[in-house]
């Protein structure tokens, strides 16, 4: 093996390393936001909740740019959808508590 072949085989080991080393930041440039990681909403998040009694408890679940207030624990649990969007049942949650 001469020089030329050494150093040819050792500049494409460099090459291997430096690509695995700045193949993941890459990827993470690339690729598309997930929900939950920063930048981005998470698809699914709980903002507020509070206890009505024992057993019933009123939670506002959030899913994109979308509110729901959920109630749970009696015999039916409900679900109300809001068509306004801007945060009104986790400000009217928040004067609540």
């Amino acid at each position: 093996m001469t020089l030329h072949d050494g150093l040819t085989a050792c500049s494409a080991l460099m090459f291997v390393i430096v690509l695995l080393v700045c193949l993941k930041p890459l990827l993470k440039l690339v690729s598309p936001q997930r929900g939950g990681q920063k930048g981005g909403s998470a698809a699914l998040s709980l903002v507020g909740q509070m206890a009505l009694d024992r057993t019933r408890r009123l939670s506002v679940v959030r899913y994109g740019s979308r509110e729901v207030l959920v109630l749970t624990g009696g015999n039916q649990d409900v679900l109300l959808e809001w068509q306004n969007e801007g945060g009104a049942f986790a400000a009217a949650l928040e004067e609540a508590s």
